[in-house]
């Protein structure tokens, strides 16, 4: 322990205090915590030992496809109902809650499992007696000062007391709780900082420290803390740099910190929320045709009661046909699905051709074989997010980052020989009291080029012996870099000061008076720097030209609009850069509000931006940057993919029109038959917007809509639904200068106005809402981070893996699973017409045709094999697939699901099933022993044909499950003597089984095929040729 760190904690045992608004005492530091500040650790379980087994069993019997089956299998315990073997009517109902009941355990063991780690992780703790003293994490208790080493996480919310980085900042980690990779800087409080490091003694200082109760937003703290308790006067404003939020890492250093908030109330937990559930459109098809089915059975029940006449106890037989006729809802069809899922999901993650592919969402992967609408971002997902410098404008001058680097570095280095610092010449003038003047192209471009080195959040950091930057966008480390190339090096960065290296080789030093950092809502970023040799005050301030165009004269503004539109239309992303020269006393006054604003609790945000906007007037333009974002790898191959498979795309982005427009022609998005249609600047006026809606209508087949954010907003407000359905009649859709709430509530609308399945793709934290909203979210991991990949249900490394995602495992598993639930409805309807046939024949009578165990293998080991080898279909390959998106188009609208598709497979069941009745009614001879092991024998026979028929690729592991059933079949016979009249097992009883086999079976198999011949499905006329048609 460092004296220091004792000196401090004996200071302090007694001093601070965490309290609320209010003037509630949270705890007192180094003391047992007041009541209502009870330790707490982390706990994302779902259930615990007493709550486990009702909520399972609550959460699955609400669905009526369990319920149902809940019902059979409890009426099973009623004599006078029962109409076979408990055990075959328990066994698949508790097979399905044993499967359900052990993923649940797995999951929540494995949260628990985390929860434990986290909550034993072993930290050092500040005693009342100035010791260290060894805790968990879930001991920590709100007020406990704690010490946090480099790569440690942080395992509370802290107000950061003291670091042992000598400039009293730190960098964190925070892509665990923002998704963002870029390092964070973090500041000490002055007072404790300076303090500790001094080694004094505070404790007669009664400090005091004043926050808000917890809330979720990560972006934003608002505190007040007082050296003296009992002086209110003297205060110190805290905000987010003052914080470390649990779940974040330290990256360099040891920090002492404060705790404010524990447990549920850190802002990680507040924000972490239950895993979604999105229902795909598959499974609500399937719920629906269960309930079809159930009235189906219900028809059947009745038909059969009403043929015997309504007797006595009319509605005791009545239920007894409902329980012999379930297998019409088939309880191995959730579970056959559920297995499906898995397969396809670990087939995506194991394609070696989409790598690092992860699928967070395993119950919807045929959602990805059913999109009409794809929602991109731009940067970051149709571009690299790779910026590099490409041209710039100041006084009325382009200037190439490549022809014209050499005239720039020359004029750059003769103004920085000549003169200290930047703005000399201005300020020369005005202490000449002279009349401004315009000034020299020179002095122009080297404050222009200085302010790229000095106007930033960009901090210089050795990784292995290699200068790096680290910053919070990749725009600002493209500018920094561009301005070293033109000798305006960036040397140290820390809290207080600015070193850099100007092109003459000299040192200039700024010390840093105030920043003020980008955000999406202001669109600027601003700093006041002061040259240490001049002791000048400049302010620099940039940002986007639809926010900076109101901080500079009218002069200015034209040619900041125009230099703006050209760089704009290269498809370079712009930024104003601007600057002003303060007086001492012009910042001293701005000083002293702004402190008053910042030590304000209420509404403090809005005091303090109206007081920074004040100071953001009559702005100095100095020039316009462009950087270009280059595409991703095969962005413009994938785009054109997806739009033949009928895939309409929107490109949402908070770029400006012109920007957009280049990159759509780039990647694209817009085709040479294609126009731009541009809705932009229009007014509040619902006749205007209404006759330009009217006109992408008309026009809609070839038209790329482009529309900003302000006219987006007036459309949605004035004719909202005239809007939705003129833009998705349109080839393409791109909404310009688009902020995030926007781009959730596009896709929103779309999917409620439209009844498509949405998909949104993008790479950063503004796509997170989007993704989450869209039907199927899809995220980037880039160099925004992972919090777009985190919150979607597929998570990719470039747009280009879209195209196989989509169109070859979408549309296979879309396929696949259409083919298994439509097969497994097939499998009960067929054995209940048996039965209901066997029923009509002998008098309506309520008895089984077959024994249970013979139930319960048809649908489990009889033909479980053969069934699920459905899922192992393809009716193309892959490449077949990428290079023909047509055929996603064809099942873009349910055609391998539908009631056209359901019915086909329900008169099919009806046929078969009476063949098989009604041919072994015929063939048996006088024994009903016969007629079961006859019918028996050639329903297992037709259905193993069946999946013959319905198999597009027949490949080794489809025959050797068929081998695997037909063997366990045969092995039964013998076992299951008692229900099998082996003697009646002659060359005859081939022959039967063979005659109704060919009754049932091969008529179907010929008029689909004869079907398929007369009009060929796309994929059979591709298919010709690479696999063998069987007949």
């Amino acid at each position: 322990t460092r004296p220091a760190a004792k000196g401090f904690a004996r200071a302090s045992a007694a001093a601070l205090q965490a309290i609320s608004p209010s003037g509630e005492v949270f705890s007192s530091v180094g003391r047992q915590s007041p009541e209502g500040s009870a330790q707490t650790g982390q706990k994302n379980t779902k259930y615990n030992l007493l709550t486990f087994i009702p909520l399972v069993l609550f959460n699955q019997f609400k669905y009526f496809f369990n319920f149902f089956f809940l019902i059979i299998a409890l009426s099973q315990f009623i004599e006078v109902l029962r109409v076979g073997f408990l055990v075959t009517y328990l066994f698949p109902l508790l097979f399905v809650l044993a499967l359900t009941m052990i993923k649940e355990a797995y999951d929540d063991l494995a949260r628990w499992k985390r929860d434990r780690e986290v909550n034993n992780a072993k930290y050092r703790m500040l005693n009342v007696f100035g010791h260290f003293e060894q805790v968990t994490s879930a001991q920590l208790k709100v007020g406990n000062i704690i010490q946090v080493e480099a790569g440690q996480r942080i395992p509370a919310d802290l107000v950061m007391l003291y670091t042992t980085e000598k400039n009293g900042s730190v960098f964190i980690k925070t892509d665990q709780l923002d998704g963002e990779t870029d390092w964070k800087l973090r500041k000490a409080l002055v007072h404790t900082q300076e303090r500790y490091a001094n080694q004094e003694n505070i404790m007669g200082s009664n400090s005091c420290l004043y926050c808000h109760p917890p809330n979720k937003d990560i972006y934003k703290f608002e505190g007040v803390f007082y050296p003296q308790a009992q002086n209110r006067n003297n205060r110190d404003p805290l905000s987010l740099e003052n914080t470390l939020w649990a779940g974040t890492a330290l990256t360099v250093g040891s920090i002492l910190g404060m705790v404010i908030y524990t447990g549920k109330d850190t802002r990680v937990q507040m924000n972490s929320r239950n895993p979604r559930s999105k229902a795909g459109k598959l499974d609500l098809e399937v719920n629906k045709m269960a309930f079809v089915m159930f009235l189906v059975l219900g028809g059947m029940a009745f038909i059969l009661i009403f043929i015997n006449g309504f007797h006595f106890n009319w509605y005791i037989i009545f239920f007894r046909f409902i329980l012999l006729l379930s297998s019409i809802i088939p309880i191995s069809l959730r579970v056959n699905l559920d297995l499906a899922k898995i397969w396809y999901s670990y087939l995506i993650m194991k394609d070696e051709k989409i790598e690092n592919t992860i699928v967070r969402n395993s119950s919807i992967p045929e959602e990805l074989g059913r999109i009409q609408y794809l929602f991109s971002d731009k940067t970051g997902t149709l571009t690299q997010n790779n910026m590099e410098f490409k041209r710039l404008y100041t006084d009325d001058v382009y200037f190439d980052s490549e022809e014209g680097i050499e005239d720039i570095r020359d004029r750059v280095y003769k103004e920085c020989a000549a003169r200290q610092g930047p703005m000399a010449d201005i300020a020369e003038r005005q202490m000449r009291g002279g009349r401004p003047m315009r000034r020299q192209r020179n002095s122009i471009i080297r404050d222009f080029i200085t302010a790229l080195a000095l106007c930033h959040n960009v901090t210089p950091v050795m990784e292995e012996g290699k200068k790096v930057f680290q910053a919070s966008s990749p725009d600002e480390i493209a500018l920094v870099k561009f301005g070293e190339t033109l000798g305006m090096k960036l040397l140290e960065r820390d809290t207080n000061l600015i070193t850099i290296q100007n092109s003459a080789g000299i040192e200039e030093i700024y010390d840093i008076l105030d920043v003020f950092p980008f955000s999406s809502e202001t669109k600027r970023m601003g700093i006041i720097l002061r040259h240490v040799v001049s002791g000048r005050i400049i302010f620099y301030l940039k940002g986007a030209e639809i926010i900076m165009v109101n901080k500079v004269s009218q002069i200015s503004q034209v040619n900041l609009n125009e230099a703006c539109e050209n760089l704009a239309m290269d498809g370079l992303r712009t930024l104003v850069i601007t600057q002003k020269l303060l007086t001492e006393e012009e910042y001293r006054s701005f000083a002293e509000d702004l402190k008053k604003a910042k030590a304000s609790l209420d509404d403090r945000d809005a005091k303090v931006d109206s007081i920074v906007e004040a100071l953001e007037n009559d702005m100095d333009f100095l020039g316009v940057t462009g950087v270009e974002d280059k595409l991703q790898i095969d962005v413009q191959k994938t785009v054109e993919s997806l739009k033949q498979a009928g895939i309409s795309i929107w490109m949402l982005t908070g770029d400006k029109v012109e920007t957009a427009k280049c990159i759509a022609i780039s990647s694209g998005l817009k085709q040479s038959v294609e126009r731009f249609y541009v809705m932009k600047d229009l007014p509040n006026d619902v006749r205007q917007i209404s006759n330009k809606l009217h006109h992408v209508m008309d026009n809609a087949r070839n038209t790329i809509l482009v529309i900003d954010g302000a006219s987006l907003e007036y459309a949605c407000n004035q004719c909202e639904q005239l809007f939705f359905q003129a833009a998705a009649k349109a080839s393409g859709v791109i909404c310009c200068r688009c902020s995030p709430t926007q781009k959730t509530y596009i896709v929103k609308r779309m999917k409620e106005i439209t009844k498509k399945r949405c998909a949104g793709v993008g790479d950063g934290g503004n796509d997170v809402g989007m993704i989450q909203e869209a039907d199927l979210g899809i995220g980037l991991e880039g160099k925004e981070g992972k919090q777009a990949s985190l919150a979607a249900d597929f998570s990719i490394t470039q747009f280009s893996h879209l195209s196989r995602l989509l169109l070859w495992h979408g549309r296979l598993s879309y396929k696949r699973s259409s083919s298994l639930s439509q097969f497994i409805v097939h499998r009960g309807l067929v054995i209940a017409v048996i039965q209901f046939v066997f029923s009509l024949i002998f008098y309506s009578s309520a008895i089984p045709v077959y024994n249970s165990w013979l139930m319960l293998g048809y649908c489990t080991y009889y033909t479980f094999l053969p069934v699920f080898s459905l899922v192992l279909d393809e009716d193309v390959d892959d490449e077949t697939a990428l290079q023909q998106p047509k055929l996603y188009e064809t099942l873009q609208k349910g055609r391998a699901f539908s009631v056209k598709t359901f019915i086909s497979w329900v008169c099919q069941s009806i046929y078969q099933g009476s063949v098989i009745m009604l041919c072994g009614i015929t063939l048996f001879d006088d024994s009903f022993v016969n007629i079961v092991i006859i019918t028996f024998s050639a329903l297992i026979a037709i259905e193993l044909l069946n999946v013959i028929t319905e198999l597009h690729k027949r490949i080794w592991n489809v025959y050797l499950c068929l081998l695997i059933s037909f063997i366990i079949y045969a092995l039964s016979i013998f076992i299951l003597h008692n229900y099998f009249d082996l003697s009646s097992i002659d060359s005859t009883f081939f022959v039967k089984i063979g005659i109704i086999t060919l009754v049932a079976w091969l008529p179907i198999h010929v008029l689909k095929c004869f079907i398929e011949h007369l009009d060929p499905s796309d994929y059979s006329k591709i298919r010709k040729g690479k696999y063998q048609i069987f007949l």
